[in-house]
């Protein structure tokens, strides 16, 4: 039915994606969109008309995919069980490792595309009979965090148009090519909860029967300091929204799900250096003794570190510099130079 050069591009009707069907085109692939309907907020499905509308400017084909029971089942749910475990999770981590790339793969199989794209600012490597994500150009838009568990076949088979190009550069690309496009707000949160996560949190917990309670904050040696609205509301490392009145900032240590109690303290009793991952995709061979560089925030400074591993899927990580705000649940992610050779999830930190 199309041709060898097929190419499915995921598309969500903004910029991004869109100039990313353009220059494929420009390069001589058959672009053909899919759009996955994730989670709506509200039943708005003004993204689908956008998608659509930029493949019929483009003369392409469209399809919409209808996954949000999956969504809901692998993303929501991990979502809302991590929060309730006393954890910290990250959904566009956890979406990116066991439902979008994967749907994205299906359909690719379905309309005989040899290649998948999207609009991420990340490039793609071959390095020793291995494909391996790397950096985008655009440092500040890098998207290489949000993608450590992408899967092996997913990498090998990905174009990122966008992966050598600034932001702005694709900016100019959409207005110099009358693409009929909006610039989208850039997105601080999930896909699901783009600002506060806690009413969200509460709908979800209330819809499996669950009630979240108020605790206490206490000190490092359990004098009582003050209530909380509950400990899936908070996270470790946080320093805002505590209500606490204290002669000096105090920052989240501990939160206990038995006791719904959370340790408060300084920031100097607050940093960490040795991390144990657990749920680890490593993409190489590392020695022990190897200097990568790890981040563990999206937006917070990369430090040089260490992987330790203990098996296939777990391995110490020993940061150069202490860091604070190391939340089960959350990511860190190993690199070597710019390319991304590992990624794995916070069980504990010290």
């Amino acid at each position: 039915m199309y041709t060898k050069e097929n190419v499915l591009l995921g598309m969500s009707g903004g910029t991004d994606s869109s100039v990313s069907a353009f220059l494929l085109q420009q390069a001589g692939y058959n672009v053909i969109g899919v759009t996955f309907r994730f989670y709506e907020h509200n039943n708005d499905q003004t993204y689908l008309q956008k998608a659509s509308n930029m493949a019929k400017h483009l003369h392409m084909p469209h399809y919409i995919v209808d996954k949000r029971n999956d969504f809901q089942s692998i993303v929501i749910e991990n979502f809302t069980n991590e929060y309730l475990a006393g954890r910290t999770p990250f959904p566009c981590a956890h979406c990116n490792t066991y439902l979008k790339w994967d749907a994205l793969l299906e359909q690719a199989h379905r309309l005989d595309c040899p290649h998948i794209a999207t609009g991420h600012y990340v490039n793609t490597i071959k390095k020793d009979n291995c494909t391996y994500l790397s950096m985008g150009k655009d440092i500040d838009k890098d998207q290489t965090f949000f993608l450590w568990g992408m899967p092996q076949e997913a990498i090998e088979r990905a174009i990122f148009p966008l992966g050598n190009l600034l932001y702005h550069e694709v900016q100019n690309i959409a207005t110099s090519n009358q693409l009929p496009v909006k610039q989208n707000k850039n997105s601080v949160g999930a896909c699901f909860c783009p600002t506060d996560y806690r009413p969200l949190l509460k709908k979800f917990a209330t819809e499996k029967g669950i009630q979240i309670h108020q605790g206490i904050f206490t000190d490092e040696i359990g004098n009582f300091l003050g209530k909380h609205e509950g400990y899936p509301f908070y996270t470790i490392g946080q320093r805002r929204g505590l209500g606490l009145q204290h002669i000096s900032p105090l920052y989240v240590k501990k939160i206990n799900r038995e006791t719904n109690s959370i340790i408060v303290a300084p920031k100097e009793s607050c940093y960490q250096t040795t991390v144990h991952l657990t749920g680890l995709i490593c993409r190489q061979l590392v020695e022990k003794e190897k200097q990568l560089t790890a981040k563990v925030q999206y937006k917070k400074q990369a430090c040089t570190a260490t992987l330790d591993m203990i098996n296939t899927s777990e391995a110490l990580v020993t940061l150069h510099e202490p860091t604070l705000g190391m939340a089960p649940g959350q990511s860190i992610v190993l690199y070597d130079g710019d390319i991304l050779i590992a990624g794995g999830i916070i069980q504990n930190a010290w």
